[in-house]
């Protein structure tokens, strides 16, 4: 029980992490040198909380991410991407990047869906989702990657091939 709160704990933290919500965790670049941390005024702390904000941002302009967890004796991997919606079915979700990296989920009875809309996030279905949404996706597994969580935002802008003419 306690490696999946921990799994789930991780999941979390890279949904909010890749949907813009406000989580510092350890960032994978080196720490910024001392001019660049350096506030007027702020002491040993303020160059903590500097650090905790690069790390932060470093973390909301995350295009994609994959990462090892332990569960007992085995290694489960981790994925997650941010980025427009291709392909929605009842049974996958395939997500594209702006660097162009596109990955495919497969969404489960399991699968957590959530749209976000005003700053609150609800339940939601895949069939909410449509083909250009701006969506977060994290997810399990070595060959098929099946979606643990899906974040997607309403009303969000459509590709512009779905786009009327202005």
């Amino acid at each position: 029980m306690k490696m999946k709160t921990k799994s789930l704990a991780a999941a979390g933290v890279a949904v909010l992490a890749l949907t813009g919500g406000g989580v510092a965790i350890a960032s994978p670049t080196p720490a910024p040198t001392a001019s660049q941390t350096t506030v007027a005024g702020a002491g040993h702390h303020g160059d903590k909380a500097t650090k905790g904000h690069h790390a932060r941002n470093e973390l909301r302009r995350a295009l994609h991410a994959q990462w090892v967890t332990r569960k007992g004796t085995a290694f489960v991997t981790h994925d997650a991407i941010r980025g427009q919606a291709s392909a929605v079915s009842p049974t996958s979700i395939t997500v594209k990047a702006k660097d162009g990296v596109s990955q495919t989920y497969s969404v489960t009875s399991a699968t957590k869906v959530r749209v976000r809309k005003d700053g609150k996030g609800t339940a939601a279905t895949t069939a909410s989702i449509h083909v250009g949404d701006r969506v977060a996706v994290v997810g399990s597994g070595s060959n098929t990657i099946s979606a643990v969580h899906i974040v997607f935002r309403a009303g969000a802008p459509k590709a512009a091939s779905a786009q009327k003419p202005g």
